[in-house]
């Protein structure tokens, strides 16, 4: 007899694999600090392979403090339309404000970030290049095939920023020769070196960039999200949190949310390994010659030569059938 006649299931309940559990970020007015969002860059938070000390400064403009406050009281829908600073230096929005000539001047922008599907890129969908050669501005585009192919593009995406805003710095920084008693100079003209450069602050203009999607509510966020864990050392909770404030319309869907935690754990695990080594180096006495580096096929060749040529203790893991009936 059937035992399924005597009983019906009380939930629904499938056979496919369970689901991951959700990851929860608290809403702006949910949160536990009723106050502003604040965030100061700091080099312990950075990877040392990516930036040098000076070069987040540069990008930090002097690890200047970031600030979010809570936009849910006064935010409107029709701002979804427009593009919102999350730094001081990024901007978010969609795409219809790349293409506002009068805007992009209005507030300085240098860089515009396209992040693009790959059948937009078949479409020719999101190309501002035109609009940047009018301005005289840099355009990037950040391709990628589905929200599983996003986490490969992170890294560049992070460069891309990276570079352009001290790409701006030194294109405007000027050398300070030195005297011989070691004081600087009047400044030239000519192209600055590391930790000789000087800026004319009453005509220096800060690199800004916006990133962009259709809408800036869904791979553009990404970007900008991954730049503040991999730049600011924000943990995944304290960056959406921090976007959200910022540009309250931003969604942020569970695959996307894993996405970024996947991420967090690729940062971290890369800049623990890079911080030990470059402690490692730090701490290690110099013998006063050039560092050694990987040995070459000649040197392999040799290792192997002088290790052949000694006994190896030890028994072999097999033996002739031979010697070993002689010695019976």
């Amino acid at each position: 007899m059937d035992n399924s006649s005597f009983a019906t299931p009380a939930v629904p309940y499938s056979s496919r694999p369970p689901s991951p559990p959700s990851i929860t970020i608290p809403a702006p007015a949910l949160s536990s600090n009723s106050g502003p969002i604040k965030v100061v860059p700091s080099y312990a938070n950075v990877d040392p392979c990516d930036l040098t000390p000076e070069a987040l400064a540069i990008i930090t403009s002097g690890m200047r403090e970031q600030t979010a406050k809570d936009s849910t009281g006064s935010w409107s829908y029709s701002e979804r339309r427009n593009a919102q600073p999350i730094l001081d230096f990024i901007y978010l929005g969609p795409s219809n404000v790349a293409r506002d000539r009068d805007w992009l001047r209005a507030n300085g922008i240098t860089m515009l970030l396209a992040v693009r599907d790959m059948r937009m890129v078949q479409a020719r969908l999101l190309f501002v290049d035109a609009v940047a050669q009018e301005l005289g501005i840099q355009a990037e585009h950040i391709d990628a095939d589905g929200h599983a192919g996003m986490i490969q593009a992170l890294p560049e995406a992070v460069r891309k920023i990276n570079n352009h805003l001290l790409q701006v710095y030194h294109s405007q920084a000027v050398s300070a020769p030195a005297t011989a008693d070691g004081q600087a100079t009047t400044t030239t003209a000519a192209p600055a070196e590391e930790g000789s450069m000087l800026i004319n602050k009453q005509e220096f203009k800060r690199g800004k960039v916006l990133v962009f999607c259709e809408t800036g509510n869904d791979r553009s966020p990404v970007v900008v999200i991954a730049y503040m864990m991999a730049v600011l050392g924000m943990s995944m909770v304290q960056a959406c949190q921090f976007i959200h404030y910022r540009r309250f319309c931003v969604s942020l869907t569970e695959e996307v949310k894993f996405l970024l935690q996947t991420y967090e754990g690729i940062l971290e695990a890369r800049r623990t390994v890079n911080q030990h080594a470059a402690n490692t180096v730090a701490a290690t006495p110099s013998t006063g010659g050039a560092p050694k580096g990987k040995r070459d096929a000649d040197e392999m060749n040799q290792d192997e030569e002088d290790s052949d040529a000694q006994p190896r203790p030890g028994l072999a893991p097999f033996v002739d059938a031979k010697d070993t009936e002689m010695d019976l």
